[in-house]
């Protein structure tokens, strides 16, 4: 009965976002008809939830560097509006009257994952700019045994708008030759549509001044109670067909780690993907003493932790493309890699021939390489920069300014 009946929600919701889409139709093509201002950006990311992302710091770069443009937030979550709001930057609820106002006058719109960051109803005849959300190394969208990234409302509001990709994005920012491939692939796109800039978000994995101060509160809250010298961040990616206990299915012992915490005086923090649940790690009620489960609504950004991360663990998740530019260890898990290749996503390369790092099989493997690590940080050092150079094209604190100018010249030539 309990699975009969969220079926039956499932299929009610879904009729309701249908029914929604084709009443505000009409809607858009008014929005076709409304001057558009060049000056005004909008911007959203993580399908209106989160202030995070490349959305967030290319917003945050205009913000304080190019005073002629009015950058505007969009957001669904009253935490994030009362947030960007203490903070003197403008932001509206995406589905107000002036979420919709400001949306149909703005002349650029810029999203992270797709139009469903902002009020894709609403933005005809704008400049749509994907900066997307990461490196493609897992298929994307076309690529994906006939599955794609695009929810079915999507796909079903492109039907009858009766348009394509590209004219849903007028540019895509993508890091390196290697990903405008991937990207063009995924898209569909020519590789003339896609601009190399950089991941904007990597700005704040250096010394930038217009992001200063650059600083992780989450990592300062646990400084304010423990000394520590390493910080070791475990970064899983999500799973599409289900959530897999990657601790405890895969041997994680809470004393030894513990133990080997204490030895290096490290600190070790774990985040779930915020597509997935909430790591779980224990039952009891055990106090850790330097192990750390955090949750999206603690941490919704990671960039500023990644930046005073002194060993990074992950399994496929493509953050480590990100961390290569610090050229610190990596250690990778892919614990279930059979599994997840057959059930969750396909890669575009053997997954051999894109780590730069050790593999471990289980959590005690996982502690053998760190303190490896810590004793050798230049190991696999040539195999780090050999895979960073292949994904990342620039390796400097101005991706955000080259996204900018990409973003300004279509602006110019649309006029």
């Amino acid at each position: 009965m309990n699975y009969l009946a969220e079926l039956e929600k499932k299929m009610m919701r879904r009729i309701f976002r249908y029914g929604i889409s084709v009443l505000l139709l009409p809607v858009y093509y008014i929005s076709c008809l409304i001057p558009k201002k060049n000056n005004i950006w909008i911007f959203g990311s993580w399908h209106g939830h989160k202030f995070a992302d490349d959305s967030k710091y290319l917003f945050l770069y205009i913000k304080k560097n190019q005073l002629k443009i009015r950058p505007i937030w969009l957001t669904r979550n009253q935490k994030v509006l009362e947030n960007l709001r203490g903070r003197e930057y403008e932001a509206y609820k995406t589905f107000t009257i002036k979420g919709f106002l400001y949306s149909m006058r703005a002349g650029c719109v810029i999203v992270c994952c797709g139009l469903s960051d902002v009020n894709r109803f609403v933005i005809g005849k704008a400049q749509k700019i994907l900066l997307w959300h990461g490196v493609p190394l897992k298929k994307q969208n076309y690529d994906r045994n006939n599955k794609t990234h695009y929810s079915k409302i999507y796909k079903f509001f492109k039907f009858l708008l009766k348009t394509r990709d590209k004219e849903f994005y007028n540019k895509v920012i993508a890091v390196s030759e290697e990903s405008r491939a991937n990207m063009s692939s995924a898209f569909r796109l020519k590789d003339s549509h896609i601009a190399i800039a950089g991941h904007s978000r990597n700005d704040a994995l250096f010394d930038t001044n217009w992001l200063s101060p650059n600083k992780c509160d989450y990592l300062n809250s646990i400084r304010s109670k423990h000394n520590f010298k390493y910080v070791f961040t475990y970064l899983p990616t999500f799973r599409d067909s289900s959530n897999v206990d990657l601790f405890r299915k895969y041997g994680f012992k809470i004393d030894a780690f513990e133990r080997m915490l204490d030895r290096s005086n490290a600190i070790f923090i774990a985040k779930a993907h915020h597509v997935d649940s909430k790591l779980e790690l224990f039952t009891d009620e055990k106090i850790l003493q330097r192990i750390y489960v955090t949750s999206d609504d603690e941490l919704p950004d990671i960039y500023p932790l990644l930046r005073e991360t002194n060993i990074l663990i992950t399994d496929y998740s493509s953050v480590y493309c990100d961390y290569l530019l610090l050229n610190r260890p990596i250690i990778f898990t892919p614990f279930d890699i059979d599994e997840y290749l057959k059930k969750d996503r396909e890669l575009y390369y053997t997954y051999d021939e894109i780590i730069p790092g050790p593999k471990a099989k289980n959590w005690d493997e996982v502690i053998k390489y760190i303190e490896e690590a810590i004793k050798y940080p230049k190991k696999y050092e040539k195999e780090r920069m050999a895979i960073r150079d292949k994904f990342n094209t620039y390796k400097d604190n101005k991706s955000s300014e080259r996204a900018f100018k990409k973003i300004k010249e279509l602006l110019e030539k649309s006029k």
